[in-house]
């Protein structure tokens, strides 16, 4: 079978698979506080070590969820919002955290606002200097979106971030294991991502990087009895300082295990920038007059989605899969700002690590055959 949904969720590694069946073995024959206990090197420092390295981040500045969205929607709730304020976000949002802001819209009176495009698909930088004002208090950049390869330039918009007082978000779900990151060289205040993607790790495993500054102006909304102690005397007390305060001590251990396998897989094996499958494929499906191709912006990567003149999308993908080829039928609502108006269900097509040319090449001779 050939894999081209890396984007949805990515294929694991065997050391991944066998990590994560070991620890599961262990908990049925010792007990799930024993086999935890016995992985806590990994649990309790290695793994925090090697996402820091991953995108360039101290350990103590790394936070473990169950997903991207989790990461991203705690971080947000441990910010002030009590008078309102704006956010700035841009087209290529995703709706999940554009329902957790419409909720602060609708409690605390706070304007969302969309940066525009330039013709080209790239944000409009220029606009974003102009507008961004005292009253901006979040800026949420998507690295790369869900429905389409669009790399934004996010070091450009953290130096234009510098000296201003808003948190800059960066949702790296897409990214992180498609790209090489540094958020000291973007500049962002917290990064979330998720495992299961280009990670390649298990699902209901995701991160949040959330800088020093950060969690200076932040507060957990909730912090479990794992990462605070509740006294008589003193009520509730924090008993980290660093991220980890932001977690909830109940976890899937083998999860983050095989999370681990994956990020080391990244440390050691590169990403699927600049690949030579995905250039082939996007050229070749240039050359396809019945497909309309979602492809925004002046730096693509991994991802490129289209509508098919002749036949709908959730068909489309059904036929290439019964043909031995993954890919997804997107939906247009997921990032509802820039496909308003382009259709409801478009193909997404998604290549991996070990993608290449010659599956590139298959994918396309069946494609051409579908009428």
């Amino acid at each position: 079978m050939i894999h081209f949904n890396t984007a949805g969720a990515g294929v694991m590694s065997a050391q991944a698979l066998e990590v994560m069946q070991t620890f599961l073995q262990g908990e049925r024959e010792h007990g799930a506080y024993e086999a935890e206990l016995a992985g806590s090197a990994v649990l309790e420092h290695e793994i925090y070590v090697n996402v820091a390295r991953l995108i360039g981040a101290r350990p103590a500045d790394i936070a473990l969820f169950d997903s991207a969205t989790k990461a991203w929607v705690t971080a947000l709730d441990a910010l002030d919002w009590n008078g309102g304020g704006r956010v700035l976000v841009t087209p290529y949002e995703y709706a999940g955290n554009l329902i957790a802001l419409d909720r602060l819209r609708q409690r605390h009176g706070v304007v969302v606002e969309v940066i525009p495009l330039l013709g080209n698909g790239d944000l409009d930088l220029a606009w974003l200097a102009e507008h961004l004002r005292e009253d901006v208090k979040l800026v949420s950049i998507v690295h790369v979106p869900s429905c389409c390869g669009i790399v934004n330039d996010v070091e450009s918009i953290g130096t234009l971030l510098q000296g201003h007082p808003c948190v800059f978000f960066l949702d790296a779900c897409q990214s992180v294991g498609m790209l090489p990151i540094d958020v000291q060289r973007i500049g962002c205040d917290v990064l979330t991502a998720a495992g299961r993607k280009f990670l390649c790790g298990p699902r209901g495993t995701g991160f949040a990087y959330l800088s020093k500054a950060f969690r200076a102006v932040a507060a957990p909304r909730f912090t479990d009895l794992h990462r605070a102690t509740f006294t008589m005397a003193d009520g509730v007390r924090l008993g980290q300082e660093d991220a980890r305060c932001f977690e909830y001590a109940e976890r899937n251990s083998a999860a983050l295990m095989g999370l681990n396998i994956a990020v080391q897989d990244r440390l050691r094996g590169g990403y699927v920038d600049d690949c030579a499958a995905y250039r082939f494929l996007v050229e070749e499906l240039k050359g396809d007059a019945r497909l309309q191709l979602i492809l925004p912006g002046v730096r693509q990567r991994a991802i490129v989605s289209f509508f098919h003149d002749a036949m709908p999308a959730p068909e489309a993908v059904v036929r290439l899969r019964t043909n031995g080829i993954n890919c997804w039928a997107g939906h247009a609502s997921h990032t509802p700002y820039f496909m308003n108006g382009r259709g409801e269900r478009f193909v997404r097509v998604s290549l991996g690590h070990g993608s290449t040319v010659s599956q590139a090449e298959q994918f396309m001779r069946l494609l051409r055959n579908m009428h």
